[in-house]
């Protein structure tokens, strides 16, 4: 089996995978969209694998596997933002509702 009909199967499972767990309401649509797009990205550089070589070439990186890990770091920096601001929004949230619980139930100590 080549690698190029490896990456390809392997993209096409990733893409398939992801739908499953969109399809089950196991993973969210607004992370969804960033698999979905990885996945048709991996499909369309696995069948043509010239475009990988062309965009290599323009930026001037002699191996095309070398932009391939630089663009992976960088989007997997763009994912730990996303789930840091994520992370922080829900904190926030989280503390406004607890402190509303608190706010109640201190008036309805002073009221029982």
């Amino acid at each position: 089996m080549s690698p190029q009909v490896l990456a390809i199967i392997l993209s096409v499972a990733m893409l398939i995978f992801v739908l499953i767990l969109l399809r089950f309401y196991v993973l969210p649509e607004k992370y969804a969209v960033i698999w979905l797009v990885a996945a048709v990205v991996s499909i369309v550089l696995s069948v043509f694998p010239g475009i990988l070589d062309a965009v290599a070439a323009f930026f001037g990186i002699v191996q095309p596997i070398n932009l391939l890990f630089v663009a992976g770091f960088f989007v997997v920096l763009l994912l730990l933002m996303q789930l840091s601001l994520e992370l922080a929004r829900t904190r926030n949230e989280l503390r406004k509702v607890v402190q509303s619980m608190a706010i109640e139930v201190e008036e309805s100590g002073r009221h029982g």
